[in-house]
């Protein structure tokens, strides 16, 4: 019982003297102004990333950052069955971003996988590959914003 409650003891000290921080933590304490000057590409891809990006963008910000952004997607056949019938895709969208920040240009590259069956149903299909995009879409946003948060 002893034991029991010095490890306890000891374990709450030692967790309480650690810095924890959340990955995302400098996400929200960013303060810039996001100018998307051109995107190619995936229209709906490049639709939402711009969408995502202006809504993390702050208007009365002095700092600009200029983003252009090029997105190619591919959906590949990924499985097919014994008699030749496509059943597994792969979902690849490459981002290629290019940021300039003042005199500071960096080049930025995502690329995002997602595999899926296929479905009998080519409408469901057509649905689940959309809510794909978006959900690539929205995650290489975020990775895009996390990596403004550490730009110089």
């Amino acid at each position: 019982m002893l034991k029991k409650i010095f490890l306890i003891i000891i374990s709450l000290n030692l967790l309480s003297h650690c810095e924890y921080k959340p990955v995302y933590s400098n996400q929200n304490n960013v303060d810039y102004k996001i100018i998307i000057t051109s995107s190619n590409g995936d229209k709906f891809i490049n639709n939402l990333v711009a969408e995502n990006l202006k809504k993390n963008s702050k208007d009365q910000s002095n700092e600009i950052i200029d983003v252009s952004f090029d997105t190619e997607y591919t959906k590949n056949v990924l499985a097919k069955n014994s008699i030749g019938t496509i059943t597994d895709y792969q979902s690849n969208v490459i981002a290629t971003f290019v940021l300039k920040k003042g005199e500071n240009i960096e080049r930025f590259v995502v690329n995002e996988k997602f595999n899926f069956q296929k479905m009998t149903d080519k409408y469901e299909e057509r649905n689940y590959e959309r809510t794909i995009k978006k959900n690539i879409a929205t995650s290489i946003s975020q990775k895009l914003i996390l990596k403004l948060a550490y730009m110089k």
